[in-house]
């Protein structure tokens, strides 16, 4: 069975950035299951991955802008301290989520800490970043109905 809208697929996968660091990875973990053209993973990893099948494996890189988008010097900006929880302990580098008001979560990360406001980077982590991709496809099976219906594979076992 090959990978197309509408079926769920189980995917291991470990994703490397240019200096070759591994960002993510599902080794050592169970490989993710998602439903395939959900938008459940980024659109150009499911156009990079329609059309293999159960088994195979296959090496590819997706652009920055396919990806995470270019880097954006405006997406600079000072919050006020007062905006992070007290018991967060705040640092360069620190990697946190905010919520918005949609209750969507996404990433911010602390650049400076002044005595009144913090400069974070509303980039994503990986924004400006070629990402390289190394797959293999564990399972594919049709998805069932409460599946299509809520957009997301089920939490049951490939089969």
């Amino acid at each position: 069975m090959r990978v197309k809208h509408g079926r769920v697929i189980l995917l291991d996968y470990s994703v490397k950035v240019n200096t070759g660091q591994v960002v993510e990875a599902s080794t050592g973990k169970s490989p993710i299951e998602y439903l395939h053209g959900s938008g459940q993973i980024l659109p150009a990893l499911e156009r990079a991955l329609e059309g293999l099948g159960e088994g195979d494996q296959a090496a590819f890189s997706i652009a920055a802008e396919d990806a995470y988008g270019e880097r954006k010097d405006d997406n600079l900006v000072s919050l006020p301290r007062t905006l992070f929880p007290a018991e967060v302990k705040l640092k360069e580098g620190l990697c946190l989520y905010a919520k918005a008001s949609g209750g969507q979560s996404y990433p911010i990360t602390v650049k400076e800490i002044r005595e009144d406001m913090v400069l974070v980077d509303l980039n994503h982590p990986l924004a400006g970043e070629r990402l390289y991709f190394e797959v293999k496809i564990c399972g594919v099976r049709p998805a069932g109905n409460q599946e299509i219906f809520s957009g997301k594979a089920a939490e049951a076992e490939m089969v």
